[in-house]
Formats: C-alpha cells, sequence, structure tokens
C-alpha cells in the first residue's frame, strides 16, 4: 500500500520526530473528519424542522457518508494495496470538501435530495482518508506497539465527535447551520496537506510487498477470523453510534434540556474515546501481550450493564455519567479491531481488510441509527434504544466468544 522500507532498530530522535509528526497530522486530519460527520446529529431538531423530515430521515443524513464507505469500501481497499497512497490524501479531502460546500447550498435550499447526493459524496473522501490514516499508523511503528498507534491515530475521530457537538450548535447561531458543514470541510483539506508532508518523510517496518493476488484475496474471503472480526466491527460501531446520534435527542425530547446544552454533554461520550481507544490498545499490546479478544469481551459487557443502567436513570446527571462509562467500553476496541483484522492476513492484504472492517463499521453506523429511529416511531417510546442496545451488545460478545485470538501468538491465515 505504501513504499515500505526496513527501518534501523536504532532510529534518531529524528526519525522519532519524524513518526509523532505523522501520527499528529493523522490524528488532527480525523479531528475534522469526524467534526464533519456528526455535524447533522448534535441539531438533529433544527435539520427536522427546517427541513420539514422525519426522525428517520434526518437520522440517515448523518450516516449518508457511511453509506458511500459501504459501497465503495471493497474497491478502494484493493485500490490502495497496489498504489502509493499518498499521493491520494489530498485529492480524497478535496473530495470531501467539495460535498461539504454542497451541504452547504442544499440544506440553504432545503433541497434534501442535493443534500443527501453531497453528503454521500463526501462520504468518499472520508472513506480514503480513514483507511490511509490507519494504515499509515500500523506501517510506522513496530509489531509490538501497532495497536497502540493505531489506537491514538483514530482517537482523533471521537474528539472530532466531540468538536462537532459542541462547537456546531454555536457556529450555527453565527453562520446558520447550513455554514457549519464548509468550515470543518476545509479545515479537513488543510490537515490533508499536513498529512501528505509528514508520510513523505516517515520510514515503514513493514517489509515490501507483492500486490495481492487474486488468489490472495479469495484466500481473504474464506478467512473465518476476519469475517468475525469484521461482524465484531459492525456491532462495535452500532452501538457507538446509537447512543452518538440519538442521545442528544433523548436528553432533549425526555429531560427538556436544551439543544446546545445535550450537545455539550453528549459530547463526553465521543471525546472520552481520545483516552480510551489509545488505552484498550495499550492494554492490549503491553498488559495483555498483543491478546486482543479479552479486550473486545470487556467493551460488550460494560456496554450492555451500563445501557441497563441508563434506561432507569431518571436525572441528567445520573445519566450523563453513565453514558461518559459507556463511551469508554464501547470505545476500547475500537482502533484495536483494525489492527486485529490485519494480524490474521498477509501485509499484501492490509488495505483490504481494513476496508473491508471499516465497511462494516460504517455500515453498522448507518444502519443502527436509522433502525433505532424506526424502532422509537413504532414503540412510541424512547426507552427502545436502550433495549436495542442491550441486544448489540449480546451478539457482539457472542461473535468475540468465537473469534481467534489474532495477537502474538497468532499467525495469518
Amino acid at each position: 500500500m505504501f513504499d515500505t522500507g526496513s527501518t534501523d532498530a536504532g532510529d534518531s530522535a529524528r526519525g522519532s520526530a519524524v513518526q509523532v509528526a505523522t501520527i499528529a497530522a493523522g490524528w488532527l486530519l480525523l479531528l475534522f473528519v469526524g467534526a464533519y460527520l456528526i455535524t447533522p446529529a448534535s441539531i438533529l431538531t433544527l435539520v427536522m424542522a427546517d427541513l420539514g423530515v422525519t426522525e428517520a430521515t434526518a437520522a440517515a443524513l448523518v450516516s449518508m457518508p457511511q453509506v458511500a464507505a459501504t459501497v465503495i469500501g471493497i474497491p478502494v481497499g484493493i485500490y490502495l494495496d497496489r498504489v502509493e497512497a499518498r499521493t491520494v490524501v489530498p485529492v480524497a479531502a478535496a473530495v470531501l470538501f467539495a460535498g461539504s460546500v454542497g451541504d452547504w447550498f442544499a440544506a440553504s435550499e432545503a433541497v434534501v435530495p442535493l443534500l443527501i447526493g453531497s453528503r454521500l459524496l463526501a462520504g468518499v473522501g472520508m472513506f480514503v482518508l480513514w483507511v490511509v490514516s490507519i494504515n499509515v499508523a500500523s506501517s510506522t511503528f513496530p509489531p509490538d506497539r501497532r495497536a497502540t498507534a493505531t489506537s491514538v491515530i483514530i482517537s482523533g475521530y471521537p474528539a472530532g465527535y466531540a468538536l462537532g457537538q459542541v462547537a456546531t450548535p454555536r457556529l450555527a447561531e453565527v453562520v446558520g447551520w447550513p455554514g457549519v458543514f464548509p468550515i470543518f470541510g476545509g479545515a479537513v483539506l488543510v490537515m490533508s496537506l499536513a498529512l501528505y508532508a509528514a508520510v513523505g518523510r516517515v520510514s515503514r517496518y513493514r517489509t515490501p510487498t507483492e500486490p495481492m493476488s487474486v488468489l490472495g484475496f479469495k484466500q481473504v474471503l474464506r478467512n473465518r477470523n476476519v469475517w468475525l472480526v469484521v461482524a465484531v466491527t459492525f456491532l462495535g460501531y452500532s452501538l457507538y453510534m446509537v447512543f452518538n446520534s440519538w442521545m442528544p435527542t433523548y436528553l432533549t425530547r425526555q429531560f427538556g434540556v436544551s439543544i446546545a446544552d445535550s450537545g455539550t454533554f453528549v459530547a463526553l461520550f465521543p471525546a472520552v474515546g481520545i483516552l480510551a481507544r489509545p488505552a484498550g490498545g495499550w492494554v492490549s499490546d503491553t498488559v495483555l501481550a498483543r491478546r486482543r479478544r479479552p479486550v473486545f469481551a470487556a467493551s460488550f459487557t460494560g456496554a450492555i450493564v451500563l445501557a441497563v443502567a441508563m434506561f432507569y436513570s431518571t436525572t441528567v446527571a445520573v445519566l450523563v455519567a453513565l453514558l461518559v462509562l459507556a463511551g469508554v467500553f464501547i470505545q476500547l476496541q475500537i482502533g484495536l479491531m483494525y489492527q486485529s483484522v490485519q494480524e490474521f492476513v498477509d501485509p499484501s492484504a492490509a488495505g483490504t481488510v481494513v476496508s473491508l472492517a471499516s465497511v462494516a463499521g460504517w455500515l453498522g453506523s448507518f444502519v443502527a441509527p436509522v433502525v433505532a429511529g424506526e424502532l422509537v416511531a413504532i414503540a412510541g417510546t424512547y426507552g427502545v434504544l436502550f433495549a436495542f442496545a442491550v441486544g448489540l451488545g449480546v451478539a457482539g460478545g457472542l461473535t468475540v466468544w468465537r473469534m481467534a485470538e489474532s495477537g502474538a501468538l497468532s499467525t495469518p491465515g
């Protein structure tokens, strides 16, 4: 996927600084990608009122970029395994920015089909940036630090969700909510140039590999453990997005919290991922000697217990505290899943399996909020959100139970 070369074990301080700069550039890039993606969720009531759409349609607008990722994911992954992906970073960011400008125009004119289309376009750029960032992290550090590095770089994403949920209602008061889209889209474009420059200076730990063959692709598709990690990714992101998309509306409708305050409260849910995601990778790499399954199991178990507790919460303070804890547990595994899936295959298939897992995550991110919205509409109560979350957690735990260990004691295949 990248021009890879072996690095000397005694890298200089300058080499370490370049590694840190690369991870920092990728982190900031994903910060603004996440902020762009979550923008509609933090002002869902305004979107519904101004566009005259239902809750389910408004939730679908949040998830349109994930739909695009689901459609293009596998071909993009195969393509990125065959090219120097650094060159596509600014192009992908430009595509996202173009989509964000389209969002601005479509939302200002209340043209819902055009808004859907522009969000889909932005999703194409978003997906490429996501896959490249993950592979930058995993190829910049040695095997015993890759889960940590991957988890660190993608912790920029929940930081972006937090930024979007806090800043969007306030920016909307100044520029109108449609104008928020290109603000974040422009920031993505700027940071893509920083990542492009940093990637050009960093050495790689992976050895060069031939592009994946047709036979290699068939072996990936037949790999049972790859598909189990894919299922874990789908269920983990489904849990994440049910809470992240619907809790602002839940707080507003059930507890009378203002839109701005609900955005601030719920921003804590993704924000804790800034620490929880790297912590999950570090615990797996260091404390558990590169074992991955215990972290996955703890993540789903904690989510189940906390979803039940949130259902019975009667005060905003208790609900928000439990939501923050849920954010910690759910996000322990996010980051780890992308390293785990790579450990089941040859390095030549890294981009493909990361894309496959990412497609599953985006699909869960799209489907789960929409399903949750339909369940709320049918049941007539927001309590069904928590029952849905428990079901997702149970399914995730059962999937982890069937999955092999991908870490130090495992071999690809």
